[in-house]
């Protein structure tokens, strides 16, 4: 294993070093630490947008789940691609624009703008919600992060495992800021594609070839029944569940923030193609994974297959320096998502509570700025850090023990409270601040509500259905009860194009 960690180490020395090469022009205000002064490359921005949302849920959590409960977990795959076609075509330009004319730096700024929100009302609560189900976001990777820290290094802590996670990535974000959590999520994704192609071939061929590891993975499914799917249909329930959770697309800000940072809009267009064609590739690469490894175990093989399937097999199956770059491009994967987090909810705590509500009407130098970024920054990961601890040594709740769930509660949570109001506010003049309110409220209510109350459970239907669901039917509602913003009309059309 000296070989595999000694590549692993190497990997994590160049992405530091990004960091501090990036230092030199992320210090510039804050626009520079949040945005990369909006100056980013079509291809860093469609890679980073697509793996800061895919993580461990996808390398690991993904691959668990089909390992457990087999081909019907890819209905989560067109579900997120499809939604996220959609937003770089038609959203992406609109913010992009938008946000640029009012000198917007944070999701929420675009928000408050587009609501016109003078009394803080909307900022405080939009920020409220990003830091709760950030915190909770980072802390599943930083728990995805100790669980294959633990496997490699033999340690029995989960404290050392959350730490080390935690210093990695904690480093070069505060100190290279948005422009090195870009780059280094570009060279990520190339890591995380070479890992789930590679993989999941090597591990059909262990297990005697395609044919034979079908042949098994049909006994698996003859054995085991529906718990168990081969032909990846499933209930209905579950097929709307999976197609559902392309909904937290629009409601995810650590996404939204990649079109902000775009140089070119209309550069968007190839952004999409090539964000698509990842998307496509990593999904069913993450699928295949799982099959592959459920060819070569049983589930008493694992101590915990949803969580150590993909680095079981790369350990397994590969000489120790490959398995090092297999463990790299897992790392890759929970640092291209917790980096981006922990900007997001830097950026609420910096600039849309202290500086735009506490220090409103106060013009604040940019140096002191970008320190306050840094120094937030650092609180998000010593408290996501705690969380990820104590959900994971003292928690009985089932969504905390698998990177899969963890990581879906946070994201259903943002997409059902700030998908709805972003997507009415881009094309519908009539869309108010009340409206958005109540969305916001309702959604993330709404989320808790259906897992603490047992119906996710129950119904077996995933909790962004119906919270997305409500928070859109009371955004609509509201918004028509209330007026809108006087200039709501200009407002919508500082989202076109400028003339040529």
């Amino acid at each position: 294993m000296n070989s595999a960690v000694s590549a692993l180490i190497l990997y994590l020395i160049a992405v530091i070093l990004i960091g501090i090469l990036a230092s030199r022009r992320s210090g510039r205000n804050l626009g520079e630490f949040y945005l990369g002064g909006r100056g980013m490359g079509e291809f860093v921005v469609a890679l980073s947008a697509v793996v800061s949302g895919r993580s461990a849920w996808l390398m690991m959590g993904m691959v668990g789940a089909t390992f457990v409960y087999g081909v019907k977990m890819a209905w989560f795959i067109p579900g997120y691609v499809i939604t996220e076609l959609f937003m770089f075509l038609f959203a992406a330009r609109r913010i992009r624009y938008f946000t640029e004319r009012h000198h917007n730096v944070t999701f929420v700024d675009y928000l408050a703008s587009r609501f016109r929100d003078h009394s803080g009302l909307l900022r405080i609560l939009s920020s409220i919600i990003i830091v709760i189900f950030f915190t909770a976001y980072v802390g599943a990777q930083l728990k995805a992060g100790q669980v294959m820290f633990n496997l490699l290094f033999g340690w029995s802590s989960v404290l050392a495992g959350i730490v080390l996670m935690a210093v990695i990535v904690g480093f070069y974000t505060i100190v290279g800021g948005y422009r090195a959590v870009s780059i280094t999520d570009a060279i990520q994704a190339c890591l995380m594609i070479f890992g789930l192609v590679v993989l999941p071939i090597v591990g059909f061929a262990k297990a005697g070839g395609p044919s034979a590891g079908w042949q098994t993975l049909t006994e698996v499914a003859g054995t085991e029944g529906s718990s168990f799917s081969l032909i990846g249909i499933g209930s209905l329930v579950s097929v709307i569940s999976g197609l559902g959770i392309g909904l937290g697309s629009p409601g995810n800000p650590h996404i939204i923030v990649r079109y902000m940072s775009i140089a070119k809009p209309r550069r968007l267009r190839m952004a999409a193609l090539v964000g698509t064609l990842w998307n496509v590739m990593l999904g069913w690469g993450a699928v295949y994974t799982g099959l592959a490894a459920r060819a070569l175990y049983q589930p008493g093989d694992l101590p915990d297959p949803s969580n150590q399937a993909f680095v079981h097999m790369a350990t397994d199956l590969f000489p120790p320096v490959l398995a090092g770059l297999m463990l790299a491009a897992l790392l890759a994967a929970i640092m291209s998502t917790a980096d981006s987090q922990i900007l997001v909810v830097s950026s609420s705590i910096t600039r849309d509570i202290y500086e735009k509500v506490m220090r409103k009407g106060k013009t604040l130098k940019p140096e002191v700025t970008v320190r306050l970024g840094r120094l937030s920054s650092a609180i998000v990961v010593i408290g996501a850090a705690v969380l990820s601890y104590l959900t994971t040594v003292f928690s009985d709740q089932q969504v905390f023990k698998t990177v899969f769930a963890y990581v879906l509660l946070a994201w259903s949570g943002l997409g059902a409270s700030f998908g709805p109001p972003l997507l009415l506010s881009l094309y519908w003049s009539r869309a108010t601040k009340a409206g958005a309110v109540s969305s916001l409220i309702s959604g993330t209510s709404c989320c808790v509500l259906w897992i603490s109350l047992g119906l996710k459970k129950s119904t077996g239907l995933h909790e962004i259905l119906p919270a997305f669901l409500i928070s859109t039917f009371l955004m609509i509602v509201v918004s028509l009860l209330t007026k809108p913003p006087v200039d709501a009309e200009q407002l919508l059309s500082d989202m076109e194009p400028p003339e040529e």
